[in-house]
């Protein structure tokens, strides 16, 4: 698996986490759960953000996808760049090919 692939899951995966942690807030499904989710998808947040910064310098990513990645997007805005990255990688290597 290459470096884009793995950031690419783990931050479709933190989505999932984000996602969950506004269903549970937004419906009021437990605190416990609530906290648990807050401080997952915080951590998580942090790593993804460290990890597309690691990559930007590694020219792997395109620095706006750092600035995708720490807006209040957040995982949202850094899964909808890699992913058309992924598209637009796809595109160029079917064309090239």
């Amino acid at each position: 698996m290459s470096y884009f692939e793995a950031v690419r899951l783990y931050s479709a995966v933190e989505v999932c986490i984000f996602s969950a942690l506004l269903v549970v807030a937004i419906g009021g499904l437990g605190e416990g759960a609530e906290t648990a989710l807050g401080w997952t998808h915080g951590f998580g947040w942090i790593i993804l953000c460290l990890l597309v910064a690691h990559g930007a310098r590694r020219r792997i990513f395109p620095w706006a996808l750092l600035a995708a990645t720490v807006s209040p997007l957040g995982p949202v805005g850094s899964t909808a760049g890699l992913e058309y990255l992924a598209r637009r990688r796809t595109r160029t290597e079917s064309r090239s090919g």
